[in-house]
């Protein structure tokens, strides 16, 4: 998808999520929104992380890694969480910290092969805001080594 066309796509899902919000009021007695599986967080996805990680979070081997097999596992340990916000195209992007804890939970819980364990607790700004200041050097290397350790 070329870069308009992506900008133009994340337009009609905040357009429908503004409209659904409008229309809708209040949710249904009982039914609680999940946290961070807005169409503002996969808009936000499609604007920040789509065009390496591609739609469905499968990357280009060699270049950009997948993050289908490898999320759940890292967003399942602290160190793992650090990475995750430390990359370089999360730790720099534009988004908040709020924006962009929005966005490891919606990957998380759309592109991952794996299911998402009970109990998995969704990133926060707080936890963004605390690990996103410290650049990650190698990207690589880090990566290797959080995924060569036990789950």
């Amino acid at each position: 998808m070329s870069r308009r066309g992506a900008h133009l796509a994340a337009l009609a899902l905040l357009c429908a999520d503004a409209a659904a919000a409008a229309g809708a009021g209040a949710a249904a007695p009982g039914v609680v929104a999940p946290r961070g599986l807005t169409a503002r967080a996969q808009a936000d996805y499609m604007l920040n992380c789509m065009g390496c990680h591609l739609a469905d979070g499968s990357g280009a081997p060699g270049k950009v890694p997948s993050v289908r097999d490898s999320l759940v596992r890292l967003a399942s340990s602290a160190a793992g969480r650090r990475y995750l916000v430390e990359v370089p195209g999360a730790a720099q992007s534009r988004l908040s910290d709020l924006e962009l804890a929005q966005v490891l939970t919606w990957m998380v819980r759309n592109l991952s092969a794996p299911g998402v364990p009970r109990g998995f607790a969704d990133f926060t700004a707080a936890e963004v805001a605390a690990y996103r200041r410290t650049p990650l050097i190698d990207v690589r290397a880090a990566r290797a080594q959080l995924l060569k350790e036990p789950p």
